[in-house]
């Protein structure tokens, strides 16, 4: 009972998990298929968790973000913040998704199997009924894609 409990969990589809979780098994798919650079994709792993967690970090009224809006080591992220949305996890799973599209389209441009993989990213996101061409950067109107 308790292996066929497990199988069961283990079988579970995709989309049932978080859209974080979904962005980070493309993200290992990738990875995958990419050269063996232990220390690049260990530093991909780490800016792909930072971006998807100040991307839900923005939208709680106590949690720090790590990046937006500070300056770590050399780096300075302006950020002025964003208008609160009328569905906060929508908006989430939007800024994640976005978020994550972006960074992995640019990380592994240079991929050997890059065009597959952006095939996979693009797909992810008409999946989740976003459009992969919006390039705005323009947050302050409350955009979560921007």
């Amino acid at each position: 009972l308790l292996l066929a409990f497990a199988n069961a969990f283990a079988q579970q589809p995709i989309d049932t998990h978080s859209i974080a979780r979904q962005w980070n098994e493309i993200m290992l798919a990738t990875i995958r298929e990419d050269f063996a650079r232990p220390p690049v994709q260990a530093r991909n792993l780490f800016h792909t968790a930072v971006a998807m967690y100040d991307s839900w970090a923005v939208y709680d009224s106590d949690a720090q973000t790590y990046l937006l809006g500070k300056t770590v080591g050399p780096f300075t992220c302006p950020f002025k913040g964003i208008p609160k949305p009328k569905d906060i996890e929508a908006a989430r799973k939007e800024t994640i998704s976005y978020a994550m599209y972006r960074m992995l389209a640019a990380r592994f441009s240079a991929s050997p199997k890059a065009v597959g993989a952006h095939i996979r990213f693009r797909n992810k996101m008409k999946e989740l009924g976003y459009d992969p061409m919006n390039r705005s950067i323009d947050y302050e109107n409350g955009s979560p894609a921007a």
